[in-house]
């Protein structure tokens, strides 16, 4: 048997999405998008439990996950359960494997990226080859002010890239600079790069490159975003 969620009201009604441990809910930066105004950037995550269950859990969302109107941590994706993120009433269905195969429609930030990364042509390879390191802590942005407020994005690896145009950190306020900022690893803090002096500031002053603190604010254009380290 293969598990599904499918929304029965809301955004995308009738999408089914195939359950899968790690997977996460969210209004932008997650696998499974829900186009929810009440839905955080990163909502909820699927993971398996001591019992070798799906469940459901809460990432310390604004607005949470609900079953009846009652508002829960963690949901069991039991077939037939049926609980709500933001406005977004799902219920949890099983099938076949064989039937699975066929409505099985996945939608994901993963599958957008790489659907616009196959528009690029790749540079050619350089000397200098880009290495990932991890956040040590990870770091959570959380949009306090402007058309993303209650988006929270958590970080756990960089160097990660914020702009208009980004792939990687989309920011939507009509006053954002293309290339706004960078975060990079730095030894037990994350260093901030402002890529766009003077209208990107940090703790309402101009900034080249500052290491963050937690409860700092990052802010450019009516938007702002407040960091907390994990």
């Amino acid at each position: 048997m293969v598990t599904f969620i499918e929304i029965l009201d809301g955004p995308n009604e009738g999408s089914r999405f195939k359950v899968e441990d790690g997977i996460t809910l969210g209004r932008s930066k997650a696998d499974i998008i829900i186009k929810d105004p009440k839905v955080s950037g990163t909502h909820a995550q699927i993971s398996i439990d001591g019992k070798g269950q799906f469940v459901l859990m809460d990432l310390d969302s604004s607005n949470g996950i609900h079953i009846s109107g009652r508002r829960v941590k963690k949901v069991a994706l039991l077939p037939g359960v049926i609980f709500e993120v933001g406005r977004t009433q799902f219920k949890v269905i099983s099938v076949e494997e064989e039937i699975a195969i066929d409505f099985s429609r996945l939608v994901t930030w993963r599958n957008i990226l790489k659907d616009k990364l196959s528009e690029v042509t790749p540079p050619e390879p350089s000397e200098q080859s880009l290495v990932l390191q991890r956040f040590s802590p990870a770091l959570k942005l959380t949009f306090t002010q402007g058309i993303q407020t209650d988006e929270e994005i958590i970080l756990g690896y960089g160097p990660r890239k914020a702009g208009s145009e980004s792939l990687d950190i989309e920011l939507h306020d009509e006053d954002a600079p293309k290339e706004a900022f960078e975060l990079h690893p730095g030894p037990g803090m994350v260093e901030l790069k402002i890529k766009a002096p003077g209208r990107v500031t940090l703790n309402n002053k101009s900034v080249d490159a500052e290491m963050l603190k937690d409860g700092d604010l990052i802010s450019f254009g009516n938007t702002l975003i407040k960091v907390t380290y994990l």
